[in-house]
């Protein structure tokens, strides 16, 4: 947010600190947020059109205003330069802001030290530590109103901390936490995790009361302890409050040889009974750094761990280090699925033929050779490997799996042969783990060759011998696609109407809803409750995030979704709060939690409450105005953008994905700044991706041209997903002029979800939210 408006903001905050105390324990907590920055005057009418655009909160189009103005060098006024820098900040261009003004003469005399103050916040950013203390102390040298000052004691304090100034560090956060009420409890918790003394770290800890804080005192001490080098005192605070692989490393860091011997042995006890997901990456990783190398059963009993919580890079490293004779059939075969899972399938494949195993393993090791050879392309040999499979072992699970890998390499092409396998796999007993997915594959494929009575027979298939099954919605609409080209309308009707009701709301509903001729059902727009309750800690959360204190931030944000957990009625008032602060992920799981709350166990006939739709599917207002511009201006339907978005990011701004894209509509850095330079930005950051304005520009531009090269939506959705080599081969196939064969064609399960999901999306966002053409 525009750094003027935190003056504004920390102004409101120190003028009530009189009554700070005293409203903080009422829930009323001083400082609200103002609507716009306090303008600096000028002549240039690009200067103040860009402050304008920051007033309205468009940082990027404030940015996009400035920057040729600094171009002109009679132009390039302090006034233009602070304003080009409190944009850039706006947006998080720190790199920017540097640029416009480390070098300028007038930092100290001009605008009260705010363009030193700008340089702090990017410095520390930018994790440069040094420069941030230089230009925090300089900025608080410079004079300024109260509400500045505290938040470049802020800065300061920061960077003291990073520098392990630890005396200093705390008595500035103590200076702040006096001027900032709504920021107290938190600088105090920051103060006392720089204080030594364990008497004064006991008087701060006393005078944290607000109840987010106060749950965090227990692991700011046990950090505390550890920056001090008391070791073995942090582990014990560690292991009180569940961090166990912090108190282990600890431990080990301090103990004597004679106790090395007794704490491995409780690591790994721990490693195998009580560690998962995050704590078992952890514990495995304090392991490996304080015995590279374990004796044979230690590593035995890490390694089989990794293989089994998921960690298969760590299974791999540790069955790379155990001598083969000491592996089992089931640890050759584990080290197998761990190559295949990190992407090394030729591995895999070399690994399985090396080995001779016994009758209980055979049939899933050669499984397992065959699907590496198919996930590396070598698809001569993994047909041998699995016509061998389903010869020596066709009453096992792996046959019928083995089946279902042929009938997939066959089905690029060779229609026929492969629903023919298909239909073996799913026709298998014992099924295997892809036998549901056969038979419905089995189906399409029999529709697509226009044997009707077959296809619809397969799809049946999956609802009688799976009916738990992911498939077993879409096989039932598929079955009524089938009956009705068999012409027997009654059936087809039926299947269409068991569809809606099943899941009202998916997109096999939607499909449904129009082949019955009626309207796609959706739940109706419905405004979500308000509490009060929340709102001290929005009011902290938002001060926090302007001090830059994040993980505050989040722990403020976790206590909201704690309240909901603990008392059920607030589920949705929660959900609205943090949608309010643009908390999206957490908004949505509360949404999930009220609608499944809904429905009663056990009770068929209990509804879910729909008002939860409101925050599965989200709208960010301050967004909506510039989703449906940006939709109009390329001819877009603004339900589909809005679809997108929630698939690709939840409608998260930060969002970064795998590969890398960012933003909203998750567009990579190297497609932005392409689009970026044909729609004539004067500069370009990837950080601009973050900006919600600049990812609707970019994004929308992005898939309004992946529109405009197919005929239909599917097809460019997956293009938008998959790229557009991929789909000018899938297009080719048989089928593939109806849109709906063409997404259940879609060789990749990722991209043939991603386009149902969207369209369901956009089905769900024109009825919640009226967005329409």
């Amino acid at each position: 947010m525009y750094n003027g408006v935190f003056h504004a903001l920390v102004m409101v905050a120190t003028l009530a600190c009189q009554q700070g105390e005293r409203r903080e324990a009422t829930g009323d907590v001083a400082g609200v947020l103002p609507t716009a920055p306090v303008p600096i005057p000028s002549t240039d009418p690009d200067v103040r059109a860009a402050q304008t655009a920051l007033a309205e909160g468009r940082a990027v189009l404030a940015t996009k205003t400035i920057m040729p103005v600094l171009r002109a060098p009679e132009r390039r006024t302090p006034e233009a330069l602070l304003v080009a820098a409190r944009a850039a900040a706006d947006w998080r261009g720190w790199t920017l802001v540097r640029a416009t003004l480390a070098f300028e003469p007038w930092l100290s005399t001009r605008f009260n030290g705010e363009g030193l103050e700008l340089l702090a916040r990017s410095a520390l950013a930018r994790d440069e530590t040094v420069e941030a203390r230089k230009y925090a102390e300089a900025a608080l040298r410079a004079g300024s109103e109260p509400g500045a000052r505290a938040a470049r004691l802020v800065l300061l304090a920061r960077a003291l901390d990073r520098l392990d100034v630890r005396d200093s560090a705390a008595a500035t956060y103590r200076r702040a936490a006096d001027m900032l009420p709504s920021a107290r409890d938190w600088l105090l918790l920051r103060a006392a995790g720089s204080t030594t003394d364990a008497g004064a770290r006991d008087r701060l800890y006393g005078a944290v009361k607000v109840a987010a804080a106060r749950g965090r005192i227990a692991n700011t001490e046990a950090q505390a302890l550890e920056r001090f080098g008391m070791n073995l005192a942090a582990a014990n605070a560690y292991e009180k409050i569940g961090d166990l692989p912090s108190a282990y490393r600890l431990r080990l860091a301090s103990d004597n040889a004679g106790q090395r011997a007794t704490l491995r042995a409780g690591l790994l006890g721990y490693l195998q009974r009580d560690a998962s997901g995050d704590d078992l990456q952890r514990g495995l990783e304090v392991l490996d750094a304080a015995y590279p190398r374990l004796d044979l059963t230690s590593e035995l009993i890490a390694t089989r761990r990794s293989a089994e919580g998921g960690v298969p890079s760590r299974a791999v490293a540790g069955f790379s280090r155990l001598p083969t004779a000491a592996l089992t059939d089931a640890d050759v075969i584990a080290w197998a699925r761990a190559l295949i899972a990190i992407g090394r399938p030729v591995d895999a494949a070399t690994r399985i033929r090396t080995r001779t195993f016994g009758a209980a393993a055979a049939a899933e090791a050669m499984y397992l050779r065959g699907l590496g050879l198919v996930r590396s392309g070598r698809t001569t040999a993994a047909r041998t490997t699995l016509r061998q499979l389903v010869a020596r072992h066709r009453t096992t699970t792996y046959a019928a799996d083995a089946l279902y890998l042929l009938a997939d390499i066959e089905s690029d092409g060779r229609d026929a042969r492969a629903r023919d396998l298909f239909s073996q796999s799913c026709l298998s007993k014992p099924a295997g783990g892809f036998s549901d997915n056969a038979c419905f594959r089995s189906g399409i494929l029999s529709y697509v060759l226009g044997n009707t009575a077959r296809a619809a027979s397969a799809f049946d298939e999956v609802e009688a011998r799976f009916p738990n099954s992911s498939e077993a919605l879409p096989a039932l609409y598929w079955s009524g696609r089938a009956w009705e080209r068999a012409r027997n309308q009654a059936f087809a009707r039926e299947r269409w109407s068991r569809v809606m009701e099943r899941e009202p709301y998916s997109y096999y509903s939607t499909l449904a809803a129009k082949r019955l001729g009626v309207a796609p059902l959706a739940p109706p727009p419905s405004s979500l409750p308000r509490s009060p309750q929340f709102q001290p800690a929005l009011a902290r959360a938002a001060v926090l995030d302007q001090l830059g204190m994040e993980v505050e931030e989040r722990h403020e944000y976790d206590g909201i979704e704690s309240a909901a957990t603990e008392k059920p009625e607030l589920t949705l008032a929660a959900g609205a709060a943090l949608l309010d602060r643009g908390e999206v992920t957490r908004a949505i799981r509360l949404g999930w939690r009220a609608i499944v709350a809904g429905r009663a166990p056990g009770d068929s006939t209990a509804k879910p409450d729909e008002r939860g739709y409101a925050l599965v599917y989200p709208m960010l207002r301050d967004v909506e105005v510039e989703l449906v511009a940006r939709a109009h201006e390329h001819n877009l339907d603004p339900a589909l953008v809005a679809a997108v978005i929630r698939q690709e990011s939840s409608w998260n701004p930060r969002a970064v994905s795998r590969a890398g894209a960012r933003g909203l509509m998750q567009v990579m850095p190297s497609v932005g700044q392409d689009i970026a330079r044909s729609r004539r930005y004067p500069m370009w950051d990837p950080g601009l991706l973050f900006d919600p304005e600049v990812s609707l520009d970019l994004g929308t531009t992005h898939l309004r041209a992946a529109l405009s090269s197919y005929s239909s939506p599917h097809r460019a959705l997956a293009a938008y997903n998959a790229g557009g080599s991929r789909v000018r081969r899938w297009v080719r196939r048989a089928g593939a002029g109806d849109p709906e064969l063409f997404v259940e064609r879609i060789p990749f399960p990722e991209t043939r979800d991603y386009v149902r999901i969207v369209l369901r999306n956009a089905e769900m966002y024109r009825s919640l939210h009226g967005l329409t053409k």
